[in-house]
């Protein structure tokens, strides 16, 4: 059985819609791309104090702001809309990924409040549009494009977080800007729904854009995004990525983006851990513009600076969170060489938040993003042992031959590659101590050493002995290469 691994691997959405809990919707996998290239993060928020103007005042809690929806795009068709620029470098090769998300709080559709007993009470009709997938889409020289998402989780339908009712919605935007004549500029998303006025604890809303494009100049990179709806409060939050192979030696370059729907800038005790084998806990990651103690601000940042270059640009964009940061890595400490896992913690004491979106990449070993080509190699799944069916034998034949010279013609059972000689070595000794009678050879288009257990002109014995290895907890991945054949 083909296991299918191209140099771009997409999952698209495969049990998302999974059953709601008190706490929203469980955390999953929409996507992960093995490519050279990078990612670029884009956003703003759809209420606010007033409809065009930026919101700068930190002092003051959202709840206490009569908010009204955003409206910046002069057309009067619509009834809510902010902008934000992107920019991607000029020797972009090609969009791999696009997607947009759009999230907010919506328990109606306007809210009062009165004071009664020196207690603040929220009122609304409790009715509101069951229509929040659907919404308003420009590119930077196209007109308004209707839209109409996947609702990932929208609890209005069901009877958790009564007080506030948010949900979130999500298009693959991809073959859009894939078409879009002009890329760079102002993006534009209009009729995103929320509560205007007042609820119990701030009105909020607002959009992303990640977008992961192709770039020959950047190293070999893991993309992989996850989406759910999970309030942070009393209980911990984990999310695992895994997937990846990081280089073997140098320096690890690693970030996260993240989406969230956040309480208050005034309150504090929100965080964003990482785990650190080394110490073996988890640590706070921050910045100059995100405290360890209150990671979650009601800001949109690139790293360490305000992201500016949007209409409205507010620096307060009252409970709507969107971010893109490096994760320190100095010394490898955080994400080390030949790692394939990495772990993110979210808590809060005080400031509860709702997390949508998260999205992590790391630099890979370029071995392992060449092994992700299925036209080269093949593997096998071993929760269907059986002797080998046609099928299989019918892929492996077709697989495209690799020209090696001096090498003998046939299928190898390839069990790891090596760009260092003493790595090498180092396995074969240990396959050594295994049992196994290892060989190698180096390719001269790479100078990489590959180690190989078995080699045949007949594929049946080289898929046979495959499948016999999988069985092996060293083997997480072998694979099949035909050369010279």
């Amino acid at each position: 059985m083909l296991k299918y691994k191209p140099i771009i691997f997409i999952i698209l959405f495969v049990n998302i819609l999974i059953g709601y809990s008190q706490e929203g919707l469980k955390f999953s996998v929409n996507n992960q791309l093995y490519l050279k290239g990078n990612s670029a993060l884009i956003g703003n928020n759809i209420v606010s104090k007033d409809s065009k103007k930026p919101f700068d005042d930190h002092t003051i809690f959202n709840d206490k702001i009569k908010m009204e929806y955003i409206d910046v795009d002069d057309d009067k068709s619509t009834f809510s809309s902010s902008q934000a620029v992107l920019t991607l470098p000029e020797n972009t090769k090609k969009i791999a990924y696009a997607a947009l998300y759009w999230s907010a709080i919506y328990k109606y559709d306007k809210g009062v409040t009165r004071t009664l007993n020196d207690q603040i009470i929220y009122k609304g009709n409790d009715k509101r549009s069951q229509d929040v997938n659907k919404i308003l889409f420009k590119t930077p020289q196209g007109a308004y494009t209707e839209l109409k998402g996947l609702k990932v989780y929208d609890s209005y339908q069901n009877s958790s977080f009564n007080d506030s009712k948010p949900y979130v919605c999500y298009y693959d935007v991809t073959e859009i800007l894939q078409k879009t004549p002009v890329v760079n500029g102002n993006y534009t998303v209009a009729n995103i729904r929320a509560t205007e006025g007042y609820v119990s604890g701030g009105c909020s809303g607002g959009w992303l854009l990640y977008v992961v494009y192709e770039n020959p100049d950047d190293k070999p990179k893991y993309f992989t995004t996850y989406n759910g709806f999970l309030e942070v409060d009393k209980k911990t939050v984990d999310i695992t990525f895994a997937n990846f192979k990081t280089n073997e030696k140098g320096d690890i370059k690693t970030s996260l983006s993240i989406g969230a729907l956040e309480g208050d800038q005034k309150f504090k005790t929100d965080v964003c851990n990482v785990y650190d084998k080394h110490l073996n806990t988890f640590v706070p990651l921050f910045n100059n513009l995100r405290a360890k103690d209150n990671f979650f601000n009601s800001t949109i940042t690139l790293d360490d600076l305000y992201f500016k270059d949007r209409t409205p640009n507010s620096t307060n964009t009252l409970g709507f969170d969107l971010l893109k940061m490096n994760i320190p890595n100095q010394n490898n400490n955080i994400l080390s060489n030949n790692s394939s896992e990495l772990t993110i913690q979210f808590k809060t004491k005080a400031d509860r938040f709702y997390l949508f979106f998260v999205a992590f990449e790391t630099e890979i070993s370029p071995i392992y993003l060449e092994n992700k080509n299925e036209d080269y190699y093949m593997t096998v799944d071993i929760d269907t042992y059986a002797l080998p069916q046609d099928e299989d034998l019918v892929k492996i034949k077709n697989l495209k031959s690799i020209a090696i010279p001096n090498l003998e013609p046939g299928y190898y059972l390839v069990t790891n590659v090596f760009s260092v000689e003493k790595n090498a070595k180092n396995w074969k000794t240990f396959l050594q101590e295994k049992g196994h009678k290892p060989k190698s050879y180096k390719n001269p288009a790479n100078n990489w050493d590959y180690i190989y257990l078995e080699m045949s002109q007949d594929p049946n014995v080289v898929y046979l002995k495959q499948r016999e290895l999988m069985r092996l907890d060293y083997f997480e991945d072998i694979w099949v290469l035909k050369i010279n054949m």
